[in-house]
């Protein structure tokens, strides 16, 4: 079995809940401290697993790992830029439905499912009905962040270098572009207006990347309280298990972003 994410694999696995969990939708765009925040929220161990299980490499590791028909052995064959191209495009809501169940019976506890979605993706999979559909009422959690500019540039650089977090292999050196800021600073505005127009008749627990960075358990405490844990102000919160990617380069884009290049 080769998986492209590890903690997809059966030893992350958490014990198959005896009753149906509860939803709780982390809602977000690219490069916002999403996973951050899901990471932290897993490593609790009181609100399940959340991940964004619903992304094309998720569907893909998921599907290899079920081992049933031809499907883990096509999906085996698909890596880097087929993976998005491909998995997941004419997955029929019934199959999509299936996956996050499979998904859910593996990855809750404290009667909780997490899950993180990009709006995007949310598009893809066929809006917030679908959503519904398969995971029942959902709790919105939803994160953004106020450097849109640095947001944009993370974007940039692992779409093009094909490395979206710390612990993956280095990617290709990407050149600077205006051009590739400014389309990804105009698809951040036009995600969060997705969003906006989603949710807005609903409650929902607003967090900042800039707030989770500064204080990760303050921030992670505010999630937990939001799902009703009882004790969510005593909830240990683990380190963080993930580093920023932002550097030197990242400054040198932000110096030529500011003086017009």
């Amino acid at each position: 079995m080769t998986l492209l994410d590890p903690r997809n694999g059966p030893e992350h696995d958490l014990p198959v809940p005896e009753t149906p969990p509860r939803a709780y939708v982390i809602a977000s765009v690219p490069r916002s401290g999403s996973t951050l925040l899901a990471r932290l929220l897993w490593g609790t161990g009181r609100v399940g697993a959340p991940k964004e299980y619903l992304n094309p490499m998720q569907l893909r590791d998921w599907t290899v790992r079920s081992g049933r028909g031809l499907g883990p052995v096509v999906h085996r064959q698909l890596t880097g830029p087929l993976v998005g191209a491909w998995v997941g495009r004419a997955w029929s809501p019934r199959r999509l439905g299936a996956h996050l169940e499979r998904v859910r019976r593996h990855r809750s506890s404290g009667g909780w499912f997490g899950l993180k979605i990009h709006h995007h993706h949310l598009q893809r999979v066929g809006g917030r009905a679908a959503l519904e559909g398969w995971l029942g009422p959902v709790r919105w959690v939803r994160i953004r962040r106020q450097d849109r500019l640095g947001q944009a540039i993370s974007w940039a650089r692992a779409l093009r270098s094909g490395q979206w977090a710390a612990w993956q292999p280095a990617g290709r050196p990407v050149r600077y572009r205006r051009s590739l800021v400014h389309a990804r600073l105009a698809a951040i505005a036009e995600a969060e207006a997705g969003w906006d127009a989603v949710l807005a008749a609903d409650p929902v627990l607003e967090l900042t990347y800039e707030a989770l960075v500064a204080d990760p358990t303050a921030a992670t405490r505010s999630v937990v309280r939001w799902l009703g844990v009882a004790d969510a102000d005593a909830v240990a919160v683990p380190p963080p298990p993930t580093r920023a990617q932002a550097d030197a380069v990242t400054a040198e884009w932000r110096r030529r972003w500011a003086s017009g290049a």
